[in-house]
């Protein structure tokens, strides 16, 4: 099956970015069924690096001799305002990797002109990012109407790929760039794909890289872990997987119907996802935690609501490293980001009735508790230190709850022998319970309080950058007509496009003509 991995920049080093595309280039897949496309959000120069994230990507790429720089091309890009025009160059070539060249597509998003003196020419988001990829795939299959950008990605694909056209991938890998995949983990996300058609998105598991840090970095480690193989295992079995980390996560472009797969029924790149993902006026509080701070979780959840027949599952066998934040105020930042997300997610999804199972077996059931569960935890915190300092007060001790809260919080050394038997786990369980005052109230208490801050914080720092806003404000006006969209058939037999000229005009007189 061919599968597209995306890989999403913004302010990482060249490290990182460099070891996640070699850990991709080293999987056990076919090279001649993989295509991987980066795209850089922005002209954006990360806290500590020397150049920018477009410079680091653009250098690891051999392209071909002959080719030139190539020419800023248009499209929608998911803003309110002028910023809904933005500009973008695509670079194709190949990665080097011990002796092979894997096909690479690198989209740079470099803004309009009338943003160039901006601190961050083309920056418009993750989420923007992801859509540049699903918007042209959705096009394509449809054979909707394409904008410059579109255009130039199915020439260059054409051309790297050798021949293939973009309607041929089935598969959509996303990681991000400070993630490595291990060699095994494409080939048996593929091989749960390929074995069910009913399944439209996997997660495998996403261990830590860095977890002998510090302090910070040893509490996350059981915590990763049991995230994974208590949560998203259970999940799994109703097919159901609230959240598909983005960081490693695998979605169906499309799934083939009839004799010999000559239908096609869009999955992730179905008109309705693609709409409501493509929202553009994020103005209340709900939207703007589903959108601007949880863009992967809510990615998932457009996708059940749309299929809630189909399944997302956890695959334990595909694994990846990433680097978790090492200092407490960058945790504080991620966690409130992914708890408050985490919330309206499940708020969306509560209201989804068509998911598996009925009454208290049902994956809408399972996800009332989860919500409850999230809510609750600080007071849950509070009526431990409660029950302990009460038992030590009056040297009588309530028996029944804290027997019921040891065997819980053991539980989980149940989990560990049964699944990875790696003893050392147990060791990473008692720093996580030690920390528990951190997992269970200082963290939720700080997201709810700040519920109505919608920036990234801590978690992504580029240099020289002052007090940090989202993506959600207006400013300006969009001009109708900055970026004019035509069918790819309909562009083909109007003239020979000049590949040099990257003017919107050009579409503008094209249009005309065939009008």
């Amino acid at each position: 099956m061919d599968t597209i991995l995306l890989v999403t920049c913004y302010s990482e080093g060249e490290q990182s970015i460099r070891s996640t595309i070699e850990s991709l280039a080293a999987t056990d897949y076919s090279d001649s069924h993989k295509l991987i496309f980066v795209i850089a959000d922005g002209l954006i120069q990360g806290h500590g690096n020397d150049r920018s994230t477009p410079d680091l990507i653009i250098d690891m790429i051999v392209r071909e001799p002959s080719a030139s720089e190539p020419q800023p091309k248009s499209y929608l890009a998911i803003a309110d305002g002028e910023k809904q025009h933005n500009m973008a160059k695509v670079y194709a070539g190949y990665f080097p990797y011990l002796g092979r060249y894997i096909p690479v597509v690198a989209v740079v998003k470099c803004g309009t002109p009338e943003e160039s003196s901006h601190a961050k020419p083309g920056n418009r988001g993750k989420r923007d990012s992801q859509l540049i990829l699903m918007n042209f795939l959705s096009r394509v299959l449809h054979n909707d109407r394409m904008s410059p950008l579109d255009y130039e990605l199915f020439r260059l694909i054409h051309h790297v790929t050798g021949g293939k056209t973009p309607d041929s991938f089935d598969l959509v890998l996303m990681v991000d760039a400070d993630t490595r995949v291990s060699p095994d983990s494409l080939a048996h996300m593929v091989k749960a794909m390929a074995s069910d058609d009913a399944v439209m998105g996997l997660c495998g598991e996403t261990r830590i890289a860095n977890k002998r840090d510090s302090w910070v970095t040893a509490i996350q480690v059981f915590e990763y872990y049991i995230s994974h193989h208590l949560g998203k295992a259970f999940e799994s079995v109703f097919g159901g997987v609230t959240c598909l980390p983005g960081c490693f996560c695998m979605y169906r472009i499309k799934v083939r119907k009839g004799p010999g797969g000559q239908h096609t029924v869009p999955l992730l790149v179905n008109t309705d996802v693609v709409e409501e993902y493509s929202e553009n006026v994020v103005d209340t509080l709900h939207k703007k935690n589903l959108l601007l701070l949880g863009e992967d979780r809510f990615l998932t959840t457009l996708m059940l609501h749309s299929f809630p027949k189909r399944k997302m599952v956890f695959v334990p066998q595909a694994v990846c490293h990433t680097v978790v934040p090492d200092e407490f105020k960058v945790l504080l930042s991620q966690r409130r980001r992914w708890i408050n997300s985490t919330v309206h997610n499940l708020l969306e999804l509560v209201r989804v009735r068509h998911l598996c199972g009925i009454f208290c077996f049902s994956m809408q059931f399972i996800i009332a508790l989860e919500l409850i569960g999230t809510v609750v935890l600080p007071a849950a915190i509070v009526f431990l230190f409660y029950l302990i300092i009460s038992a030590i007060a009056t040297g009588s001790a309530q028996t029944t709850p804290l027997v019921l809260l040891l065997l819980t919080l053991g539980l989980p050394g149940v989990l560990i022998v049964i699944t990875t038997r790696k003893l050392v786990y147990v060791a990473w369980m008692g720093i996580y319970l030690l920390a528990l005052p951190i997992w269970n109230f200082v963290l939720p208490v700080y997201a709810f309080w700040h519920f109505d801050d919608f920036t990234w914080g801590e978690t992504r720092k580029v240099a020289g950058e002052g007090v940090q806003s989202d993506h959600s404000g207006r400013t300006g006006q969009y001009k109708v007509g900055s970026v004019l969209l035509m069918r790819y058939g309909l562009r083909m037999r109007a003239c020979k496009f000049d590949y040099g000229a990257g003017d919107n005009r050009r579409w503008w007189v094209v249009g005309r003509i065939q009008r």
